[in-house]
C-alpha cells in the first residue's frame, strides 16, 4: 500500500469511526426504557442478553473477518444494527427489546476485533506499524466527537419519540455500510494476498476447511503465549464498568432530578475525559505496563465511586475520569497484543479479548442491576464496582512494587 493509499484508508476509517458511535440513543435507551415502564432489573437483564450474545458470536465474527474479509464484515455490521434499531422502534414487550439487544451485539461483534486489524494491517502492509498507537489516538478522539455529538442529540427527547429516536439510528446504521464500501482490503501476508484476490464464493466454499485450521492455530497461539491471555484478562476487568456506569449513570442523575432532556448534554462533558487520556497516553512510553494497571484500575475504581455516590458535579467528573484511565490503559495494552498477534489470526485474536469482557458483563450487568433496585439507587451497584476496582488496583500496585515494576 503506497503512501497516498494509506492515507485515503486512514480517512475512510476515520469517518467509519464517526459513523459508528454516532448513536443518539446511546445516552438515554435506559431512560427511554424506564419512562416505558420497565424496571432496573429488565433493563440490566436486556444489556445481559447483549453480553450473552456477544460471547457466543465474538469470536465467530472475527474469524469471519480474517477468513472472508474484514471489509464485508464492517458493512455487514450495519445492516445488523438497523436491524436491531428497527426492531427497537417498534417494540411491543420485553421480548423484542431483548431481540433487538441481541442483533445490536451482533453488530458490535462484527465490528469489534474487525476495524483494528484492518488498521493495523494497512500500517504494516505500508511498512509503517510503528504509527499504529499515533493512528488508534486519533481514531478515539473522532470516536469521541461522534459519540459527544451522539449524546447530546439526547436532548432532543422533548422533540422525538421512543419511535422517531430509534428511526433516525437506523438511517445511520446504515451510513455505515455505505462508508464500509470505501474502505480496502489489506493484505499484510501472502494468505491475506490470496484471500483479496478470491471471489466470496470460493472462500465460502473452502470455508469449512479453514475454519479448522485457523481455530487449530489459533489456540495453539494462546497455549503457547501466557502473557496474551495475562494481558487480554486484565483488559477485560478494568473495561468492565464501561458500559455499566453508561447505563446506571443514566438512571441516577435522573434520579437526584436532572431532567431527561438534558441527559445527553450532561453525558457528553463526560467525553472529555477520551481526548485527555489519549494526550497523556500518547505522552507515555512505559517499558513494562504493571505499575500503568494499577495507576489506571485504581483511577478508574475511584471515578467508579464517584459516578456512583458522588452529586451531580462529582458523578459527572467521574465519568470524564473513567474515560481518561481507561483510554491510557487500552491505548498501551493494544498496542502490545497487536505487536504481539499474527496477521493472519489478528481479528480473532482481538475478538477473544472482547469475548473475555463479555464473560464477565453476564453476571455483572443485572447482578449491578439487582443491587440498585434492592438498595433504591442507581448508583449503589456502582460503588460496590468502584471499591472492587479501586482494591484490585492497590492489590496490583503492591505487586508491581514487590516485583521492582515501579
Amino acid at each position: 500500500m503506497n503512501p497516498n493509499a494509506l492515507r485515503c484508508q486512514l480517512r475512510c476509517s476515520y469517518t467509519y469511526s464517526f459513523v459508528l458511535t454516532l448513536n443518539i440513543t446511546g445516552a438515554v435507551w435506559v431512560a427511554l426504557l424506564v419512562a416505558r415502564g420497565y424496571s432496573l432489573w429488565q433493563v440490566g437483564a436486556a444489556e445481559g442478553v447483549f453480553h450473552v450474545v456477544s460471547l457466543l458470536a465474538e469470536v465467530p465474527s472475527g474469524m469471519m473477518a480474517d477468513l472472508l474479509g474484514r471489509r464485508r464484515v464492517l458493512a455487514l455490521s450495519g445492516v445488523a444494527a438497523a436491524l436491531s434499531a428497527l426492531l427497537m422502534a417498534f417494540e411491543q414487550n420485553f421480548f423484542w427489546v431483548c431481540a433487538s439487544m441481541a442483533l445490536s451485539a451482533l453488530a458490535y461483534n462484527l465490528v469489534s476485533g474487525t476495524q483494528e486489524a484492518l488498521v493495523y494491517d494497512s500500517l504494516k502492509e505500508a511498512g509503517q506499524s510503528e504509527r499504529f498507537l499515533t493512528v488508534e489516538t486519533i481514531t478515539t478522539q473522532v470516536e469521541t466527537a461522534g459519540a459527544a455529538l451522539g449524546k447530546l442529540a439526547g436532548a432532543l427527547t422533548g422533540v422525538l419519540g421512543f419511535t422517531a429516536f430509534y428511526l433516525v439510528d437506523l438511517g445511520i446504521s446504515l451510513l455505515r455500510t455505505v462508508t464500509a464500501a470505501g474502505l480496502y482490503e489489506p493484505a499484510a501476508t501472502p494468505e491475506q494476498q490470496a484471500r483479496r484476490a478470491a471471489p466470496l464464493c470460493t472462500l465460502l466454499a473452502e470455508l469449512p476447511a479453514s475454519l479448522r485450521t485457523h481455530v487449530a492455530e489459533t489456540v495453539e497461539f494462546l497455549r503457547r503465549s501466557p502473557r496474551v491471555v495475562r494481558y487480554i484478562l486484565a483488559g477485560a476487568f478494568i473495561d468492565l464498568p464501561a458500559f455499566l456506569t453508561l447505563m446506571y449513570l443514566q438512571q441516577r442523575l435522573t434520579d437526584i432530578g436532572l431532567p431527561t432532556a438534558l441527559l445527553g448534554v450532561v453525558l457528553m462533558v463526560c467525553e472529555v475525559g477520551y481526548p485527555l487520556g489519549c494526550w497523556i497516553g500518547g505522552r507515555l512510553q512505559p517499558r513494562r505496563l504493571g505499575w500503568l494497571y494499577a495507576i489506571c484500575t485504581a483511577g478508574c475504581g475511584l471515578c467508579t465511586l464517584a459516578m456512583g455516590a458522588a452529586p451531580l458535579a462529582g458523578a459527572v467528573a467521574g465519568g470524564a475520569g473513567f474515560a481518561m484511565f481507561g483510554t491510557i490503559w487500552s491505548l498501551h495494552a493494544r498496542k502490545r497484543l497487536n505487536d504481539w498477534f499474527p496477521s493472519d489470526r489478528r481479528a480473532t485474536l482481538i475478538s477473544v479479548d472482547s469475548m473475555a469482557y463479555s464473560l464477565l458483563m453476564i453476571p455483572a450487568s443485572p447482578l449491578t442491576g439487582w443491587i440498585g433496585d434492592l438498595a433504591g439507587s442507581a448508583g449503589a451497584g456502582l460503588v460496590v464496582l468502584g471499591a472492587l476496582l479501586l482494591t484490585a488496583g492497590v492489590v496490583v500496585g503492591i505487586r508491581a512494587v514487590g516485583r521492582r515494576q515501579l
